[in-house]
C-alpha cells in the first residue's frame, strides 16, 4: 500500500471517515502515528530476529591513529550486526570481534609492527578499533537501518499526480541513475522539487518486501528531464533495479514491510485511535487481528532450522510415532 492507501486503511478501520468530520486526526497526525508504531512495534521484532531484513552497509575509510568511528545515523539502536576490516578496497573483508569496555584495556596499547585493529568495542554511538588503526584500512558497518518515514505519496497518478523520481536506467559503472521528474522533498513546509547536491536520497523497492536499495547517499542532478543523478560514495548500487524510485533519504510512498502486513499497520493505528474514542469493544476485536499478525510476521523473520530432516507422523496401533525421512 501506498501511503494514501494506508491513510484510507485508517479511516476506514477507526471509523473516522474523512479529515473533515474528525479534524483532530488530520493526515499529518495518522502518518505520524504511522511512523512510531513501525519502528516501535515491528522495528523491535526485525532487529530481533536478525535476519537480515533492513540491514544494510557502509565502508568508510579509517585515518592513521584514529580510533572511533560513527555508527550511522540511520542505525537503529543496538542495530549494529557486525565491523569488518580490509586492506584494500578490493581485499578480503576480515570481521573483528566485538569486546566490552572492561576487556579493550589489553588491545589500547598493543604494540605490533602494523597495528591493524583486531576487536572493537562500542561506546554510545561510536565503534572503537583496538588498536587504533596506524595506517588506511577499510572498514564496513554491517547494520540495521532505521525504516524511512511515510510522506505523502509521489508515486501514482491519481487524483490527478505525478509519478516522481521514477528510475528508468541505472548504470552502477557511472554510478548513475536517471528519472524523467525529480522527486519532492515531501518534508519541505512547501513541498518542491530536490536540488542539485543539497538533499541525500534514499532508493527504494515500490513492491514486494520494500527494502532500501540505497541509504542515504549524496548526489548531483544534471538534465532538464530526463535527469540524471550522479550517486556519491561507494555504497553497493547492486541492488537498484529499473522500476525502483529515488526519493529524499528517510522518506518513502511505502512502509518498509512486506506488502502482506501493510494492512495490518494500518490495523495497529485505528486499535490506538479507537481507544482514544472509547471504542473499546470494537478496538478489541481488531487488537486480536493485529495479534495474529504480529505472531505470522514474528514466524517469518524467525530463522528456520533446514538442516534437520523432515518429520513424517505415523498412526500405529492407536500410538503416533515420529518418523524421520532421511
Amino acid at each position: 500500500m501506498r501511503s494514501d492507501e494506508i491513510l484510507t486503511s485508517v479511516r476506514f478501520d477507526a471509523f473516522i471517515g474523512d479529515a473533515t468530520a474528525f479534524s483532530e486526526y488530520t493526515d499529518a497526525r495518522l502518518l505520524a502515528e504511522c511512523n512510531d508504531k513501525l519502528m516501535t512495534v515491528f522495528g523491535d521484532i526485525v532487529v530481533k530476529a536478525r535476519s537480515g531484513y533492513w540491514l544494510k552497509d557502509t565502508i568508510m575509510a579509517t585515518s592513521s591513529t584514529r580510533s572511533r568511528y560513527r555508527i550511522p545515523y540511520r542505525a537503529v539502536a543496538g542495530g549494529l550486526e557486525k565491523v569488518e576490516i580490509s586492506d584494500s578496497v578490493n581485499g578480503p573483508w576480515c570481521k573483528l570481534t566485538e569486546v566490552t569496555a572492561s576487556q579493550s584495556a589489553p588491545y589500547e596499547g598493543a604494540s605490533t609492527t602494523k597495528r591493524r585493529p583486531i576487536v572493537y568495542t562500542v561506546q554510545g554511538d561510536q565503534v572503537e578499533l583496538l588498536p587504533a588503526p596506524d595506517a588506511v584500512y577499510q572498514l564496513r558497518l554491517s547494520y540495521y537501518v532505521r525504516p524511512s518515514r511515510l510522506v505523502p505519496q509521489q508515486s501514482s497518478t491519481l487524483g490527478g499526480g505525478t509519478v516522481r523520481g521514477l528510475i528508468t536506467a541505472v548504470d552502477t559503472t557511472l554510478r548513475t541513475l536517471t528519472t524523467a521528474v525529480l522527486p519532492f522533498d515531501q518534508e519541505l513546509a512547501a513541498p518542491a522539487a530536490i536540488s542539485s547536491g543539497v538533499q541525500r536520497i534514499d532508493v527504494v523497492h515500490p513492491n514486494g518486501w520494500h527494502e532500501l536499495a540505497l541509504v542515504n547517499t549524496t548526489q548531483t542532478i544534471a538534465g532538464v528531464g530526463p535527469f540524471t543523478f550522479t550517486v556519491g560514495g561507494t555504497d553497493d548500487m547492486s541492488d537498484i533495479e529499473v522500476g525502483d524510485f529515488i526519493r529524499v533519504a528517510e522518506q518513502t510512498d511505502w512502509p518498509c514491510l512486506p506488502d502482506d502486513f501493510h494492512r495490518c499497520l494500518a490495523d495497529i493505528v485505528a486499535v490506538k485511535i479507537m481507544v482514544e474514542m472509547n471504542m473499546a469493544e470494537k478496538s478489541a476485536t481488531l487488537a486480536d487481528n493485529v495479534q495474529a499478525d504480529m505472531l505470522r510476521f514474528r514466524s517469518l523473520l524467525t530463522p528456520r532450522v533446514k538442516a534437520e530432516p523432515p518429520v513424517v507422523p505415523l498412526t500405529l496401533g492407536g500410538n503416533t510415532y515420529a518418523w524421520g525421512l532421511r
